[in-house]
Order: C-alpha cells, then sequence, then structure tokens
C-alpha cells in the first residue's frame, strides 16, 4: 500500500469518526430535549395546581362565612322577636344594642361574601386558563417524546452504519499509523488527521514552515504539525485535481 492510500485510509477513517462524534452529540442531546418539555409540563401543572388550591380555599371561606352569616341573622330574628317581651327599659335598650352590633357585623360579612364571590369568579377564570396552558404543554410533551424517539431511532441507525463503517476502515489502516492516530485523536478533540492547504494547517490554522510545504507535497511520508501536533498531508498531493479534457 503506497503512502497516498494510507493516508487516503486515514483520512476516511477520521470522516467517519467526525460523522459518529456528531451522532452522539445528537444523541447526548436528545435527553435534555425531552426533559425541557417535561418540566414545562411540571411547571404547568404546578401553576394549575396553585391556582385549584387558591379557588378551594376562597369556596371554603366563603361557605363558611355564608353559614355564619346564616347564623347569626337566625340569631337577629330571635333577638328581634324577644323585644316585645322584654319588661324594662334598660334590658329593652341593651338587647338593642346587640341586636344593632351583630346587624353591622352582619352587613360587614355579607359584604366580604360578596368579595369573595367576585374573587372566586376570577379565580374559576384562572384555573381555566391554567387548565388549557396544562394541556397545550401534554400535548407539546407528547410530541416532544415522539419526535425524541423518531430522532433517536435514527440515530441509533446512523450509528449501527458508522461502527460497521469504522470497523471495515479500520482494516485499510496501518496498525502503526492507527495507533498514533488514535493517540492523537484523544488528545486533539477528536481530530487526528488534517489537511494543509496553501501553506496553513486546517487543524489548527496556523503556518507550517515552507520546507514542509514542500515535503508534504511529495507525499512520501508522515509528518506532523509543529504547532497541534496532528497528522498533516497536502491536500491537492492526496487528491490531485482531475485532468481538464484536451
Amino acid at each position: 500500500m503506497s503512502l497516498r492510500e494510507k493516508l487516503k485510509a486515514l483520512e476516511e477513517l477520521q470522516q467517519i469518526d467526525l460523522e459518529t462524534n456528531e451522532v452522539k452529540a445528537e444523541l447526548d442531546a436528545l435527553p435534555a430535549r425531552r426533559a425541557q418539555a417535561d418540566a414545562a409540563v411540571a411547571t404547568a401543572r404546578k401553576a394549575w395546581e396553585d391556582a385549584q388550591t387558591r379557588l378551594e380555599s376562597n369556596e371554603r371561606e366563603r361557605r363558611q362565612l355564608e353559614s355564619l352569616l346564616g347564623m347569626e341573622r337566625d340569631k337577629v330574628k330571635k333577638w328581634e322577636g324577644r323585644l316585645g317581651e322584654i319588661k324594662t327599659p334598660r334590658e329593652y335598650a341593651a338587647l338593642s344594642r346587640e341586636i344593632d352590633i351583630a346587624k353591622k357585623t352582619n352587613d360587614s360579612q355579607h359584604e366580604q361574601v360578596k368579595e369573595l364571590t367576585a374573587q372566586a369568579a376570577e379565580l374559576g377564570k384562572a384555573v381555566e386558563s391554567r387548565e388549557e396552558e396544562l394541556s397545550e404543554r401534554e400535548s407539546a410533551a407528547q410530541a416532544a417524546g415522539e419526535e425524541v424517539a423518531a430522532r433517536k431511532a435514527a440515530a441509533d441507525e446512523k450509528m449501527r452504519a458508522l461502527e460497521a463503517r469504522r470497523a471495515a476502515a479500520v482494516k485499510q489502516v496501518d496498525p502503526g499509523l492507527l495507533a498514533k492516530y488514535e493517540n492523537i485523536k484523544r488528545r486533539r478533540a477528536g481530530v487526528a488527521i488534517a489537511p494543509v492547504v496553501g501553506n496553513a494547517c486546517r487543524g489548527c490554522h496556523r503556518n507550517i514552515p515552507p520546507q514542509l510545504v514542500i515535503t508534504l507535497q511529495r507525499a512520501n511520508s508522515i509528518e506532523t504539525c509543529p504547532s497541534c501536533h496532528r497528522i498533516i498531508y497536502s491536500a491537492e498531493a492526496l487528491n490531485p485535481p482531475a485532468p481538464s479534457p484536451a
């Protein structure tokens, strides 16, 4: 196998590994996508439950006041009925004062009931609004779950295909060169081989010495970038342009 063939095999392996990294990144991002949708549902459900709790609290307080108000009104009626039975002016005046105080208290409680009733109407609207929002979030979460499942299935299929391609590609790479490639890949964020275009390494985007550029153009030795230490090759030498038709 010529050096050009070795480098082309390595270039193919690098391309497969880069595609694999992209698929892995997509797979890694999927749980967060689903979690985001679930979190939105949880937030909407909490808002709906809080609105329900406020409405139920309003209803309890209103029922208690209405019950108390009913009892107090009955008490006033009984007291008013007793007024005709009282013999002394002093007792009559005392009971009259109690009746007046009770009536004022009842009027105040009646206003509270009216205010709570008005609040209940607004709280009921809030519950309906929160319920609609929760329904929308649940529908969105279901759609997101289906999308995540579909994307995961597609990504898993891509991953299986890439694993098969890599297994075949590895067989075409010189064992010594493969070991060097894997070592550099671990240290250089998954990119172990880079083309040189003009006089710049595409791995680190720094210029390389002119003499090294000439060496790469000959394509008869394995070289590494002086700056990033990746395996480098001349893009033109490895993939020369097709001859123009005569």
